[in-house]
């Protein structure tokens, strides 16, 4: 099963989904210097952007080198990487001060990054990239959390208040989690029910494909976590008062 054809996707659409990836880090870079005072964002911005980088440059290294296969325990410890690296920075300090300083509606304006990158995968479903269980066509409805969050984040902007962003906040969740059980299913794994897709989903195996696991899914599970603690309001309690000295 490790050596099963993989159909790359057209130009346009790879540079699209580069493109999803890149908006995605710059909004976590943005973050991690919107919520510091003046004189700590460059520094910031610095720390941040080289974090992604490397963690850009790692999880397209892995893959790249062969070192993630179909068979357990690399592709799973892929995932548990990627996913697990998402919840840390989620629930950490650095999470704790996005949670606290960034307008709600930008946290949920966010996911809003999932409608143009279910517009890829349906492009990929059409060039035989992925198998169509991945899209709206098939069981992968997450292209509504990408519409709601443009409209949630909207109405927070202009009449804020935690009802409509916890209803967002939730849907969100529960279409990235059946995101995850989709492409589980999708993939040419030996699990109960599993789709026997045809093509069997191959993206986390090929670089820069497997972005979409470290950074989209990653960044959006990321994303519910640090909006689920604003609404919870332990934001400013992990996140501690605004730095003023020259730390970052």
């Amino acid at each position: 099963m490790q050596d099963l054809p993989f159909h790359p996707a057209g130009t346009p659409s790879l540079l699209a989904f580069v493109a999803v990836v890149g908006l995605v880090v710059a909004c976590g870079v943005g973050a991690a210097v919107f919520v510091r005072a003046p004189a700590l964002r460059r520094p910031a911005a610095l720390r941040a952007g080289t974090i992604a980088g490397v963690w850009l440059a790692l999880t397209a290294a892995l893959p790249a080198a062969g070192l993630v296969g179909i068979a357990p325990p690399t592709m799973a410890a892929f995932l548990l990487l990627c996913l697990g690296s998402a919840l840390a920075l989620g629930l950490s300090a650095e999470g704790g001060r996005w949670a606290r300083g960034v307008p709600l509606a930008a946290l949920v304006g966010f996911q809003a990054f999932r409608l143009p990158l279910e517009l890829v995968l349906h492009a990929w479903a059409e060039e035989g990239t992925v198998p169509v269980h991945m899209t709206w066509s098939g069981q992968n409805l997450d292209v509504v959390t990408g519409l709601v969050s443009v409209v949630a984040a909207v109405w927070l902007w202009r009449w804020p208040g935690h009802g409509v962003a916890w209803a967002a906040n939730l849907v969100g969740l529960a279409l990235l989690a059946n995101v995850v059980r989709v492409a589980l299913l999708s993939a040419p794994l030996p699990l109960p029910w599993s789709f026997g897709a045809d093509p069997p989903l191959l993206l986390a195996l090929h670089a820069p494909y497997a972005w979409i696991v470290s950074v989209c899914v990653g960044g959006a599970l990321a994303g519910h976590v640090i909006t689920t603690r604003r609404l919870l309001g332990s934001g400013a309690e992990a996140a501690g008062p605004p730095p003023t000295t020259g730390t970052t």
